[in-house]
């Protein structure tokens, strides 16, 4: 397993981003030691790298409670939104309980938006797997749905407990999806960090 550590300082509500190959290891660990102490934890995961990531998950996540959820920007709907609910009390989450996303930003928008609205709030953990969602949107605390009207019109702020960016899972990320995540990587440089633009520009 290799990682790097990043530290989100937001006081009380700081989390960690870890980094690396291998994090089904760190997640696993997270996992069991939530289950040693009676805390419920349960699994919401795009269908397309349930399918592409199977023994990815497996190692993670052994048999815990998972969620499926169609891949696309119309997965982040009330509907959804009421099938995790669901889904969560039909797996007898309590306030205890932890919930992981896995997925693109719809995942980590829905599933973080889904953590902080049940039972007024659970703690919830990002695990992108694209580009784009490991360098920006898993992070920040942004969570929400799409109306009809507008996208991300209902949602809210709610910080994950910690991000798992598995390098790993993007061995899978059609070229696409990658170059649309280098894109934003590529603005960030652009607008605040000339030694990042540079060093883009060398690859």
């Amino acid at each position: 397993m290799e990682q790097d550590l990043l530290l989100v300082e937001l006081g009380e509500r700081s989390y960690s981003i870890a980094i690396g190959r291998g994090l089904s290891v760190p997640i696993a660990e997270r996992v069991k030691a939530a289950r040693s102490k009676g805390r419920p934890v349960a699994l919401i995961v795009d269908a397309n790298v349930a399918s592409a990531q199977t023994e990815w998950l497996a190692a993670a996540f052994q048999e815990i409670p998972r969620l499926v959820i169609p891949s696309g920007e119309g997965s982040k709907c009330f509907a959804q939104m009421e099938r995790g609910c669901d889904f969560l009390a039909a797996e007898r989450v309590d306030r205890s309980g932890l919930l992981f996303a896995v997925g693109g930003g719809v995942t980590g928008d829905l599933g973080g938006f889904l953590a902080a609205s049940y039972l007024r709030g659970i703690e919830f953990y990002q695990v992108p797997t694209t580009v784009l969602s490991m360098v920006d949107s898993s992070v920040g605390g942004k969570t929400g749905i799409n109306l009809k009207a507008r996208k991300n019109l209902v949602g809210a702020f709610h910080q994950p407990k910690g991000v798992f960016a598995d390098l790993s899972l993007l061995e899978t990320l059609p070229a696409r999806e990658f170059a649309s995540g280098m894109a934003e990587v590529i603005k960030h440089g652009m607008l605040a960090d000339v030694g990042l633009f540079e060093q883009l520009e060398g690859l």
